[in-house]
Parts: C-alpha cells; sequence; structure tokens
C-alpha cells in the first residue's frame, strides 16, 4: 500500500519506520509546515494514517473522505467532533477507522475488563478506580484508552453513574487519575479493591511500535469498506473469520 502520514510526531515516525518491513511505502507526508489542503494531494495515497494533533483531525478526514481515501486515526481528543465526521463519512461514502489506541495488547485489556465489569454487577463490594500515566508531551487527559475503560465498567456497573477527576470522594463516581510523567509511552491500570483483596490489571507499552502495527493493520483492513469503524469492528470482523 501507498500511505500518506497526517503528522509526523513521534507516533509518524514510528509509522513511518515500520512501514517498509509490512510491504507499505510512506509517499506522502503532512506537518504544521506542510499541512494537507487539498485532497488533490491524496491523489496518489490508497490510505491515510492520522497521528497530527486534535484540532486538525477533522478538517483531515473531511480532505480525506472528498479524496475517497481511507482514514486511519490515532489521534485523541477530538471524539466530541464524531457526530460531524459520521455525517461526512455517510454523506461521501467515504472509510474511516478511530481508535484512541491502536494497542492490540490494550484491546486485549478492554475485553478483559468488559468481562469483568459483568461479574461485578454481583459483586458490589469491590470498588473500582483507574490510573493512566503517559509522557509529558500528552496534552488530552484522561487518555482515550482511559475513557474507553471507564465507560465499558460504567455501562455495568450500577453503583458507579459517571466517571470523574480526584477530588471531593463521591461512591458513585467511578475515579480516573491521570500522570503526566518522563517519557512514559502509556501505561492504563484498573484497580479493584474490596474489604478482603484487590486485582490489578496492568498494560504498559514497552516502545510506539505496537501502536503503529495496530494503524497498519487497520490500514491493510479498511481498504474497500465503507463506513465508520472502531477497531473493534476489525477485531471482530478477525474472529468472525476464525
Amino acid at each position: 500500500m501507498d500511505i500518506a502520514l497526517l503528522g509526523m510526531g513521534r507516533m509518524g515516525a514510528a509509522v513511518e519506520a515500520l512501514a517498509p518491513a509490512q510491504g507499505h511505502t510512506v509517499i506522502a507526508r503532512f506537518n504544521r509546515t506542510h499541512p494537507l489542503t487539498s485532497s488533490d494531494q491524496l491523489r496518489e495515497a490508497d490510505v491515510a494514517i492520522d497521528f497530527s494533533v486534535q484540532d486538525a483531525v477533522v478538517e483531515h478526514l473531511r480532505i480525506c473522505c472528498e479524496a475517497r481515501i481511507p482514514a486511519i486515526v490515532g489521534t485523541t481528543g477530538w471524539q466530541n467532533d464524531l457526530p460531524e465526521v459520521a455525517n461526512t463519512v455517510s454523506r461521501l461514502g467515504a472509510a474511516v477507522l478511530h481508535s484512541p489506541n491502536f494497542s492490540l495488547g490494550v484491546q486485549l485489556m478492554l475485553h478483559a475488563t468488559r468481562a469483568m465489569g459483568r461479574l461485578l454487577h454481583q459483586l458490589p463490594e469491590y470498588d473500582v478506580a483507574l490510573h493512566e500515566v503517559h509522557h509529558t508531551g500528552k496534552k488530552d487527559r484522561p487518555s482515550g484508552t482511559a475513557l474507553q475503560l471507564a465507560q465499558i465498567l460504567l455501562d455495568d456497573l450500577p453503583y458507579k453513574t459517571a466517571w470523574g477527576m480526584p477530588g471531593n470522594f463521591a461512591p458513585d463516581k467511578l475515579e480516573i487519575a491521570t500522570t503526566r510523567v518522563g517519557t512514559v509511552f502509556g501505561r492504563h491500570t484498573v484497580i479493584l479493591d474490596s474489604p478482603q483483596d484487590q486485582v490489578v490489571i496492568v498494560h504498559e507499552a514497552k516502545n510506539r511500535d505496537g501502536f503503529a502495527m495496530g494503524a497498519l493493520k487497520a490500514a491493510e483492513w479498511i481498504p474497500g469498506r465503507q463506513g465508520l469503524f472502531t477497531l473493534q469492528d476489525m477485531l471482530s470482523d478477525w474472529f468472525s473469520e476464525n
């Protein structure tokens, strides 16, 4: 595949470094000094992968949709604009796959948390909290992955009605603590605590290659499809094939 990279920060660089080993070629690179402004700039690409900044995502996706170029989005913090993007994708018959975290290990954690949440419905003695740690360059907090984990738990726990940041404790609040320190790639922790014991589920990224690989797998999956997808759609498709 010929790939256009939207955003050339750490993740864009990781995708570019890994792409040749997967048989792909990066043919276009866009950033603040060389912005994507026209669908003509994508005419040679098979797919676009966006690891840019949240303020640029909606415009990037509009251009990709107009160019009929499938887009993979790993940028976070723009999800409030999802209805606008969904409308653009539907109107133009385009294809977009977005995920706050392309690590396949994180997807295993999400599945485990979902299964655990269903059991916790019958175990109200367990209190639950989340903690996420990222490098100091990550601006959004909580992270998109922490919000995914929170929503999974809130969907199943009748005694937690909303998530919140640390502050005044409320028993019905699912607390999400965030830390920005050094160069941590990403660590997410689900904590279950009861009077009898404690259960902790942790995912820690060792480097950015796992995220880059997930984005490339999504780029391989999306050609020929139409609609707005998440990584879960790709994984469900994989599971159905096996």
